[in-house]
């Protein structure tokens, strides 16, 4: 029983706040893509390119799957961000924009402590 209770309150920690991460990454995308940008710049290489497929989109998405399937959505992020701390280092240095890895982290205790269960209902 406590370990369920713990199990529940990890999944809607991570769903609250990957929530929040989304809503907050969504609103932003969209005020790029509708706001008044007439300065026309665009992606400048391909490792820009690989950057923002990896964040916003791949941990956005990443945290979107998670409320289904916690382990898959999990990874998905964990591996965006990790391939985006790759591309650019230099990101770790604010603490802001390691914040989506943590929903990822609680995706994945959540489907480690829950995935032994003999039933299916959570």
């Amino acid at each position: 029983m406590k370990n369920k209770r713990l199990a529940n309150i990890i999944l809607w920690t991570a769903r609250i706040l990957g929530s929040i991460i989304i809503a907050f990454v969504i609103f932003f995308l969209a005020a790029h893509i509708f706001g008044n940008n007439e300065s026309g710049e665009g992606f400048r290489d391909s490792k820009e390119i690989i950057t923002f497929l990896l964040f916003p989109i791949g941990s956005t998405i990443g945290l979107a799957i998670a409320w289904k399937w916690e382990g898959l959505g999990g990874m998905i992020t964990i591996i965006s961000m990790i391939g985006l701390f790759y591309l650019r280092p230099d990101l770790l240095n604010s603490f802001y924009i390691v914040i989506p890895i943590i929903p990822g982290l609680l995706f994945i205790a959540y489907w480690l402590i829950t995935k032994n269960r003999k039933t299916p209902d959570n």
